[in-house]
């Protein structure tokens, strides 16, 4: 699983990180891709914290996406077959990123969505 999200690790964001944050605040950080809704509890635990920072944008644009993908899957789950085909194929995408991100905010690695990781940079 390391050497896949070798891949999607932002080694600039991940040299900035201090040990002693990443050691401090990797379960808090964790827990929230789990619930991406808690995205600013990173931010008010440690706002200073290069780790804590990258991880809050990391799951404030898991949020967006989740709700878009919501959004668009309602529509095309209008259509009987196919919409919940699309449906099925979208979870588990979704959820193999979701423990993609558990394990790299774990490890202390800044592994970033693919493809719509640096395009939310509010914190």
């Amino acid at each position: 699983m390391k050497e896949i999200l070798e891949n999607f690790n932002d080694q600039s964001a991940q040299s900035s990180f201090n040990q002693a944050d990443v050691q401090k605040n990797k379960i808090l950080v964790a827990i929230c891709y789990i619930f991406p809704i808690l995205f600013f509890v990173p931010i008010i635990i440690d706002g200073s914290s290069s780790y804590c920072r990258f991880h809050a944008n990391q799951q404030l644009t898991q949020l967006i996406l989740g709700i878009i993908l919501g959004v668009v899957l309602g529509i095309v789950g209008l259509i009987p077959v196919l919409g919940a085909i699309i449906g099925v194929l979208v979870g588990i995408c979704m959820l193999a990123l979701v423990v993609a991100l558990f394990y790299g905010a774990i490890k202390g690695m800044a592994v970033r969505i693919p493809f719509i990781g640096n395009m939310i940079n509010i914190f």
